[in-house]
């Protein structure tokens, strides 16, 4: 088994390949979407066929690395990349119908996210937990975490989708489909702080002391949160505006992972 996972642990072919191919489709979905076209059937099937190849390469990875670790692949800069690929193949998989214009861009943040695991600083190494990790709500706390943040990437990518295209009812549109989105995702985010500050309480006495993750995972809610609330703050209204923000309120998730973890440190940096 280590044998195995050591030799197909770094994604370096996935994540080239995964990159490349969802500009390709970003590209193609872009130009069909100002024609008001969709994708042809041929492109679909081989969408499905590669999202269920990514799916399985990612999955045999991560349950390789559980199976030889003893512990869900949750902590660290690899196993937490791979888990959001691998998440997003789920997304794919699963709004592939509603949301077809979801697949490339679902490639784009799944080739990305292999991209991190594949630096050096990204160890795949199966190592044990530390003691602070050891607990129950870990899995689901950071499950939670990463769902939100592959959602969040999602509604990034469809920003830049939005503000290339020059059709007004094309802008709407994709606000609409981030709006579909952004829900579940802030909903998801805000039920992972609170179980965060649960762990917290357990793990070091206290449910908020203000740590720079902590932090950074408060501003991060309350930025998307703003979002949701365009019926008082009107200039959401505007899809231009709105895609614009979306871009911009992704640096907030990358910040609070990978600026908190590399730079500004705190008790959550143990890694």
């Amino acid at each position: 088994m280590e044998t195995l996972y050591s030799s197909i642990c770094r994604p370096m072919v996935p994540f080239m390949a995964s990159i490349t191919l969802g500009i390709i489709l970003f590209i193609i979905s872009g130009l069909n979407l100002s024609r008001g076209r969709g994708f042809s059937k041929a492109i679909r099937i081989v969408m499905q066929v590669l999202t269920a190849v990514l799916f399985c390469y990612l999955t045999i990875v991560l349950g390789l690395h559980w199976y030889i670790s003893g512990h869900a692949p949750l902590v660290g800069t690899y196993s937490v990349m791979m888990l959001m690929a691998w998440l997003t193949t789920i997304a794919m998989t699963l709004l592939r119908r509603s949301l077809p214009i979801i697949q490339p861009m679902g490639f784009i943040l799944a080739g990305f996210t292999m991209l991190v695991a594949s630096l050096s600083f990204a160890d795949p190494e199966a190592q044990n937990l530390a003691p602070v990790l050891n607990s129950p709500l870990l899995g689901v706390h950071v499950l939670c975490m990463m769902v939100s943040y592959t959602l969040f990437g999602l509604v990034a990518l469809t920003g830049v989708m939005g503000l290339v295209q020059k059709n007004q009812d094309s802008q709407s549109m994709l606000r609409d489909v981030s709006l579909t989105i952004l829900y579940p995702a802030v909903f998801i985010l805000t039920i992972g702080t609170f179980i965060g500050a649960v762990w917290a309480n357990i793990s070091w006495g206290s449910y908020w002391s203000w740590d720079p993750k902590e932090t950074w995972a408060l501003i991060t809610m309350l930025v998307y949160s703003a979002m949701l609330h365009s019926s008082s703050l009107s200039r959401f209204n505007r899809p231009k505006f709105f895609h614009t923000y979306a871009i911009l309120a992704f640096l907030t998730v990358l910040i609070t992972y990978f600026g908190v973890n590399l730079l500004l440190g705190g008790m959550h940096s143990y890694a």
